[in-house]
This record gives C-alpha cells, structure tokens and sequence, in this order.
C-alpha cells in the first residue's frame, strides 16, 4: 500500500469539534494539502461568514506528503463530521489517501486501549475554491475563556430574541439580546474596569456598535471546544467581527462574521456600483 498523504494526531477529539463546527457553516469544504499542512479558507452559501484554517504539519505527530503538487481536497463536510462522531476525548486519529486510490479520503479511528481500530472512507469531491484576501486592520482583540462564549450563545439564544447587538469597548465586548421590550438579557465577556482612572474611563467607551443574527452565534458556539480561551477582535464600519482560537495544538481558526449595517453597506456599494456603470454605458 502506497500512501500518497498522511497525518496522525492524538488530538482526534478537537478534530471532531472542528468537523461540527465547520459543518454548521459550509456545506462542502475545500482542503488544500501539502508539506506544510492542511488549510481552508471559504466563505458560507450566503457569504456572510468566512472560515480561515490552517493546521500545521510541525504539530501532527505524524505526517507524510509524496505528492507532487499540493492535494485539493473537497469533502461533504457533514459526511466528514458523520466519521467523526463516535470519536471519544482520547482517541487518536489518522487521515490517509493511498496512491491507487486518490479519490478517496481514509479515516482511521484508533481509541486509547488499541484495542479496536474502525477504519472509513469517504469521496472526495471536485471543489472550486476562489481564492479569498482576508480582512486586515484590526486593533488588539478581547480574550475570554472559551466556556464562556459558549454559555452566552445558549443563554442569549434562549429567550427567542431574533438578534443579538454587540457593544465592545478596548476590554469587554457586550452582547445583549432583546426579546420584542419582553425579555431582555445582556452578557459581558472581558475584564470589566472598576476603578476611577482615566485610563479605565477609556477602556470602557464604546468603540464597536453592531447587530448580528442570534443564529450567526449559534452555528459558530462549537468553536469553545477547540481551546481553552479564544480572541473576539470587534470589527468596523468595513471590517466583520472576527474570532480566533487554537485547534488544540494542531494550529489555529479565524472565522469572519459580517453583521446587518456591514452586510447593508455592502449591498448598497455594490448598487452604487451598478448604477454607476449604467451610466457609463448610456
């Protein structure tokens, strides 16, 4: 047996989080693979979160590349994450593409005792993947323990508000959910300033106001599971929220999320854009 790709970690777990949490986002993902390890980087169906990953080579405990050119890797990622569900917290886990099957993905399962190793496989598919620049010019981010952003996801979603608005200032952020004047719910992650310095005042004015759909947190709360603390960067006029978190010890991801004022921004640029155009064809 020839094997043209392989990587195995003992982190079988966060690569498990990892599948739920991509799955929630984009459909069908596109890997790219070579010496240096495995990355992503896409936008979801209606483009209003972006998904950058890199997994490094370094950090697997082993892994071997004999292809030629970088591998493109496109899989159903529901179908990914389908393999991965059974995987327990110290399992192990190996994926492999053999030379005389270069359309299939292997997926090996390997629990701690050894004692029963289930092996699976699943089609990898052509995948166009436009290549996307990431947004740039962000100030210094808000970290928070992990658990935390999970707990304010379930809370926040529970009292049916369809929207969640974000206030951050340089060391919290504030998400408040607001339930039609009947129910209403505010959480703030961050260190929260209680003295009476001026540089404290600072710290706590508003830099970053923004709306975001409840559901856009719901499909992204998993990203808790990769790490113990993560980093919220609160966006712009012309920059989405971005969040950023370890996958265990494997690498890292940043997912991009636009909220309502920039997605309208975007839309109405892009009709100024149109219009613009009309008139010069006239």
């Amino acid at each position: 047996m020839t094997i043209s790709f392989k990587c195995k970690t003992s982190e079988a777990y966060q690569m498990k989080v990892l599948a739920e949490l991509m799955t929630n986002n984009i459909k069908n993902g596109c890997f790219n693979v070579n010496e240096e390890g495995l990355s992503l980087r896409m936008f979801d169906q209606p483009r209003k979160t972006l998904v950058d990953l890199d997994l490094f080579s370094d950090n697997f405990s082993r892994y071997k590349f004999k292809n030629e050119t970088k591998l493109c890797l496109g899989l159903n990622l529901n179908h990914f994450h389908k393999m991965l569900k059974s995987i327990k917290k110290k399992d192990s886990l190996e994926l492999f593409i053999e030379s005389e099957s270069p359309n299939e993905l292997g997926i090996k399962t390997i629990p701690k005792e050894n004692t029963r190793i289930t092996t699976s496989g699943i089609k990898i598919q052509k995948i166009q993947n436009v290549e996307l620049e990431l947004p740039v010019g962000y100030g210094k981010p808000v970290v928070i323990p992990s658990p935390d952003f999970q707990k304010m996801c379930k809370e926040l979603s529970s009292i049916g508000s369809a929207n969640i608005k974000i206030m951050a200032s340089e060391t919290f952020i504030d998400f408040v959910a607001d339930a039609d004047d009947i129910l209403k719910r505010k959480v703030r992650l961050g260190e929260n300033g209680d003295s009476d310095s001026e540089s404290d005042e600072e710290d706590g004015k508003k830099h970053y106001e923004a709306t975001f759909t409840t559901d856009q947190f719901s499909r992204i709360s998993k990203i808790a599971g990769l790490s113990g603390t993560m980093q919220i960067f609160p966006g712009s006029d012309t920059l989405p929220l971005l969040f950023r978190s370890s996958v265990g010890s494997l690498g890292k991801i940043s997912i991009y999320i636009k909220s309502k004022e920039l997605i309208d921004k975007e839309l109405d640029d892009h009709s100024d854009d149109s219009d613009d155009s009309d008139d010069s064809d006239e």
